[in-house]
């Protein structure tokens, strides 16, 4: 049923805005119908209050008037009862005068203090009392032959004596005369010394009360119940609870909190009006209506401390009220029946014609934009919506058009972007592990772009035993970034090839794109260069993020690598970079990265930042951790948990270079020092010639090494020192199980040989440049050659492998 009701709404204008017009009047009518009996109700209620109070008003005015001609009656006895109760043959007609003037006495007793009389005995109370035929007889009740020891007992006279006043005693039920629940007015009698001598009391019938306030009650459903100063009911519609029910232990027993509360204040002589559940306090066996919530009007008899209570139900109360509630709710629905049918017709007929014009739009929604849309004779809304489909209808054939126009050049820039990518990337190194086949160090890199291509970069090759990297980033992201990028990464291959400083290469790469840079974009670099025979790295930092150097030796150990402030590629030409060197000790790993790394951010916008890239260093359990591939994947896995899903907002690259050589033991070294003079150039030839019969080289290799010895050291003698320049060439040769090492170092000025580009001996002797044969030939012959400025020194290393394992 619920779904239907929903499919209808949902296909249906006409139903829909009948319900939301239904819904907007009903809530109207409630509304204003809610008010109107709520204001019925509060009218109700205040004529109720008003009348309450009235008949509480004249119920205790009539209440006290009575007992006030009782207290006047008494008092005026009391006044002359001198010439009369001193007298045994007196006392009765003093009685009997009393009982006489007042109708509300029923009886009238006069209590002697012991002994009073002689001849009789301790107890002497003559009584008089009125009969049920309005007669009166006398009787004596005083003593234990009438269980009336009143010396002892009775309040009436112990409290006016002690009170020396007229009082009021507690209500009680006459078990000696009338047995019917009655309250005495006593008063004291004095003799001439002012000794009490006797008590006058006046007994009164409380039938009357019990008449009065049932008489007084504002409403025929209302009940009454009065509460004595002891707790005790005086009147109450169960005759069987007076005098014998307690309403205070009453409602504690039944654990109601509100009528306990509000008996308090009715015995603390309060007045008010409460709502309370009256269901226990008011139902007997005779009375079976139910008392639930009643309103309860209060109000104290202060003459004899006495609380009058009228109970109201409100189902009584309201039970005109709620019968207009029931009508005008009926009234409501017929008028919403009504209504919601004259309205859903008419809106129908209405939007007939939107009904026409949906069916053609849909026609158009399948691709039939050459339908004719209906013609309306009318100039409202409708037309309007009409004629707006129309040049709707217009308009989405010619984008349409357009619209395949450019999906098919998006597809085609698309295509374009996809193949940029692969060209990117393929700039990049892609072969891990890049060298295989040597020892002494391991990579791994890579590169996440934020979108079809970035503009970070890093790249590493091995030239004459030195590891040359780079890492960098370039400003902005796409298409420029990547164009920045490709340029920068070909002029770190270009530079480095035949320059060893990474300051130099730094600078050379900075004045070219300074140059011309209209678009002021730049790159942060970094640029290292790594002697992998010593562990020496020299190092330029252009603004990029400082490397760190992880190693593990039982704990993870990490440090931050020092890098000075330089600014980064591009932003201004001849700027001086400087240069740094560490020493690389083996198994530590150089981790570098880009600001992807530390600036990833989650969807709170909080950083990854470098503490997080610190903390994730510092928890490697052990040395193979500290593998290249092992640190990228702890931390690209440690960025994707803290990015959780979020969009990437910049690239990502990291790069990761272990140092991994091991020390050999040396076993054989030779050395010798010339001066720089090519005539000695003999005494190097034998100096050769033993070294290499020493770890065991044929004589073809002897005389190789001969030749790429001799060039090296005549290079030095020919360059190293300025001419008429004394100055000597140290020649120092070590052997382990796996290569031979030559060492030519000189004091003369820098002068690198490397530094001489690759010759292309396919050209002719015409089509070469002059020079860079003999590094040539060295290169050729040796395995590796390495070149080093060393504390003001030049270093060159000429390294030749063994065929066989050295055997001394």
């Amino acid at each position: 049923m619920k779904a239907r009701l929903s499919k209808i709404l949902n296909q249906s204008v006409a139903a829909r805005t009948t319900c939301l017009v239904l819904v907007v009047i009903t809530v109207i009518l409630l509304t204003a119908g809610l008010w109107q009996m709520n204001y019925v109700r509060n009218i109700v209620i205040t004529e109720v209050n008003r009348q309450a109070g009235r008949s509480m008003t004249g119920a205790i005015k009539v209440i006290d008037n009575r007992l006030s001609n009782v207290e006047t009656a008494v008092n005026t006895a009391a006044s002359y009862a001198h010439m009369f109760a001193p007298h045994e043959t007196l006392c009765r007609p003093l009685m009997e005068r009393l009982i006489e003037a007042n109708e509300d006495i029923a009886a009238v007793t006069l209590l002697y203090e012991a002994n009073y009389f002689e001849h009789n005995d301790r107890y002497f109370a003559p009584t008089i009392y009125r009969t049920a035929k309005d007669t009166f007889e006398e009787d004596e009740i005083g003593g234990p032959e009438n269980d009336f020891c009143y010396l002892e007992t009775d309040s009436n006279w112990i409290y006016t004596n002690k009170l020396d006043k007229g009082y009021w005693c507690l209500p009680y039920i006459d078990s000696m005369s009338t047995k019917r629940a009655m309250v005495t007015y006593s008063v004291p009698l004095h003799d001439e010394t002012g000794h009490t001598y006797a008590v006058l009391c006046a007994d009164v019938s409380l039938d009357w009360v019990q008449n009065l306030v049932d008489k007084a009650k504002p409403y025929d459903y209302s009940t009454v119940f009065v509460v004595g100063r002891d707790s005790q009911y005086i009147c109450h519609p169960n005759t069987d609870w007076v005098q014998s029910i307690n309403v205070i232990d009453q409602a504690r027993q039944q654990h109601d909190s509100t009528f306990l509360e509000m008996t308090r204040k009715m015995l603390s002589w309060q007045d008010g009006t409460d709502t309370v559940d009256m269901s226990g306090q008011l139902q007997n066996e005779s009375n079976r209506q139910v008392f639930s919530s009643s309103i309860v009007y209060y109000a104290p008899v202060d003459r004899v401390q006495w609380s009058i209570c009228f109970t109201l139900p409100e189902d009584k109360i309201l039970e005109g009220p709620n019968r207009l509630r029931t009508y005008m709710l009926l009234l409501l629905a017929i008028l919403v029946v009504a209504i919601s049918l004259s309205l859903y017709y008419i809106i129908r007929s209405q939007l007939w014609p939107l009904s026409l014009l949906s069916e053609k739009t849909k026609e158009i929604s399948r691709g039939n934009f050459d339908v004719e849309l209906p013609v309306f004779d009318s100039k409202d809304e409708i037309s309007h919506l009409r004629d707006s489909f129309d040049d709707m209808q217009h308009s989405i054939a010619k984008y349409i058009a357009q619209l395949q126009q450019t999906t098919a050049s998006k597809a085609s820039i698309e295509s374009e972007l996809r193949v940029a990518s692969d060209i990117q990337m393929s700039m990049l190194p892609k072969i891990f592990p890049p060298y295989p086949d040597r020892n002494d160090i391991d990579i791994y890199g890579e590169l996440t772009p934020a979108k079809s291509v970035g503009g970070d970069l890093f790249d590493f090759y091995i030239r004459d035993e030195k590891l040359f990297f780079c890492i960098g980033d370039v400003s902005g992201k796409g298409v420029p970034a990547s164009l920045v990028m490709a340029v920068t990464r070909a002029q770190f291959r270009t530079v480095s090839a035949h320059e060893a400083a990474p300051d130099r290469i730094i600078t050379t790469i900075n004045d070219a794109m300074a140059d011309g840079n209209d678009s002021n974009m730049f790159v942060t670099l970094l640029v290292g260069s790594l002697d992998l025979p010593t562990g020496r790295m020299r190092y330029c930092n252009a603004g990029h993020d400082a490397p760190l150097l992880v190693s593990f030796d039982q704990t993870a150990h990490v440090e931050t690598l020092p890098c000075d402030s330089n600014i980064p590629v591009g932003v201004m030409p001849d700027w001086r970079f400087s240069v740094q060197e560490v020493m690389i000790k083996p198994q530590t790993t150089i981790f570098l990265f880009t600001d992807g790394l530390s600036e990833a951010e989650n969807n709170r916008h909080e950083l990854f930042g470098m503490d997080r890239i610190l903390n994730q260093a510092n928890s490697i359990q052990a040395s193979y951790c500290c593998a290249p591939h092992a640190v990228i994947d702890q931390m690209r896995l440690a960025v994707q948990s803290f990015v959780d899903g979020a969009e990437q907002s910049d690239d990502l690259t990291m790069l990761a270079i272990q140092y991994t050589k091991k020390q050999l033991d040396v076993r054989y070294q030779n050395q010798i020092t010339l001066p720089n003079d090519v005539q000695t150039v003999p005494q190097l030839n034998a100096f050769v010639d033993e070294v290499c019969e020493a770890v065991g080289f044929d004589m073809s290799t002897t005389m190789k090494l001969n030749l790429a010895i001799e060039e090296a050291v005549v290079n030095v003698m020919n360059y190293a020192y300025p001419a008429g320049v004394k100055g000597d060439v140290y020649i120092a040769a070590q052997a382990n199980d796996e290569r031979l090492k030559f060492v030519i170092s000189d004091n003369g000025t820098a002068f690198d040989p490397t530094a001489k580009s690759e010759v292309d001996t396919t050209l002719s002797a015409e089509e070469r440049s002059i020079g860079g044969l003999g590094i040539h030939l060295i290169r050729q012959i040796m395995d590796t050659i390495n070149y080093e400025r060393i504390d003001g020194k030049n270093v060159l290393t000429l390294r030749k492998k063994f065929t066989n394992k050295l055997s001394l």
